[in-house]
């Protein structure tokens, strides 16, 4: 499956970048996710009414060595969280040209304010399908703190890298729809936002990513109430992290494991929220815990992700685009780290990337599965390479003639 083309390093990933985002043009963002069974037009009327016959519907659909989406009748779908990273991919450039990439940027703004949640005043944002999860259930009408803070970061990049003119706006409203609509459960030392309006279950990924939004939009506007809540949600999880350097994926019975890209997810928010000037030089050495325990445990020295700490399969290719973008993140204050990310690369390109620019859902032991789902792999695999080619470049002026000289690459 090895796709790795001649050049630097550097020239290597632009090329990789401009490959998938020309999928993700010809595909206009749509396609397949991962728990989109419960979107099944054909098998509707008999869908199970219990939440274990959900799950269990959605795992066989996820896990499917043959795709059972044209069976059941699901159809493609555009996700907002996909348009939310492929946001801060755009915002932060350095392998399009400027034209191309704003053009794109402001097409994916403006598709974000037209998925808006209805029955909200402030900016919102869910999934386009049912979930059902061991914890919960949500429809697509409901907001959720993923899609919201990848939708909310995703604008403050398109404010902060890319200029555009409303999308500081739209940030600060999802930040006071958390404030409004989700609130924090008190849990001495600090305070854990939930993962749906009402919702108290105690998820670390769900809560710190709502931090990172508050702690960019504290620095960004100087209000004290999104500083506040963004040091109590920082305050709840550091103070919940292991001996080893990990954390589990909540606080409740059940949510006890360890994995990839969640874990990734925690660092890169926590990272956020140092660089925004909250958490101080506690927050600093938790996060340097945690990417330690994260290099060692979760990406192999040759650059494969690990599912989890005790095992590599499936390997996951949101897992790999979340090694990329964190070990991209950790390179400046950790160098040692800085070979690693590149390593996590040559992985994804050798192991995961498909002929048409887009990367695979999963390796298995013995299979591949060659879904190319946007939200879950293209998405965030294109942020990762954004970060990756920033973080490896001296300069903005560098990176623009890098990128133009590239533009005919395929």
């Amino acid at each position: 499956m090895s796709h790795q083309v001649a050049g630097s390093p550097s020239e290597r990933a632009i090329v990789a970048a401009r490959r998938l985002d020309a999928w993700a043009q010809r595909s206009d963002w749509r396609g397949s996710d991962p728990y989109d069974a419960l979107n099944a037009r054909r098998l509707a009327p008999r869908l199970p009414d219990h939440p274990l016959g959900l799950r269990l519907l959605t795992q066989a659909v996820k896990r499917s060595p043959l795709d059972l989406r044209p069976i059941l009748g699901i159809p493609p779908g555009l996700s907002a969280a996909t348009l939310a990273l492929a946001a801060s991919a755009y915002a932060r450039g350095g392998w399009l040209p400027r034209t191309d990439a704003r053009r794109h940027l402001d097409r994916c703004v403006e598709r974000l304010e037209q998925l808006r949640c209805a029955g909200f005043g402030q900016p919102c944002w869910g999934y386009h399908f049912d979930v059902q999860t061991r914890v919960f259930f949500y429809p697509r009408t409901q907001p959720n703190t993923i899609a919201t803070a990848f939708a909310g970061l995703g604008l403050l990049d398109a404010h902060e890298f890319g200029e555009h003119p409303r999308a500081l706006e739209l940030a600060v409203g999802a930040g006071e729809f958390f404030l409004q609509h989700v609130p924090q459960t008190k849990s001495a030392p600090g305070a854990y936002f939930g993962y749906l309006p009402g919702d108290s279950t105690p998820i670390h990924n769900a809560s710190m990513l709502i931090a990172a939004l508050l702690a960019r939009l504290a620095a960004q506007t100087g209000r004290d109430d999104f500083g506040t809540a963004a040091s109590a949600a920082l305050d709840y999880t550091v103070s919940r992290q292991r001996p080893a350097g990990s954390w589990p994926y909540g606080e409740r019975e059940g949510l006890e494991w360890v994995d990839g890209f969640h874990s990734g997810y925690v660092l890169d928010c926590l990272l956020t929220c140092v660089e925004s000037g909250i958490g101080g030089s506690g927050a600093e050495e938790a996060w340097r815990r945690g990417v330690g325990f994260y290099a060692d445990a979760l990406v192999e020295p040759d650059g494969t992700p690990r599912y989890t700490p005790e095992s590599r399969y499936p390997v996951d290719s949101q897992c790999a685009a979340q090694a990329i973008e964190t070990l991209s993140r950790a390179a400046s204050r950790l160098p040692e780290l800085a070979e690693r990310r590149w390593a996590a690369f040559d992985y994804s390109m050798r192991r995961l990337a498909l002929p048409s620019g887009a990367f695979a859902f999963q390796r298995e032991r013995w299979w591949t599965n060659r879904a190319a789902h946007p939200r879950w792999v293209q998405a965030p695999m294109l942020k990762a390479l954004s970060w990756l080619i920033r973080s490896d470049e001296p300069s903005q002026t560098r990176s623009s003639s890098v990128a133009e000289a590239l533009t005919d690459a395929r």
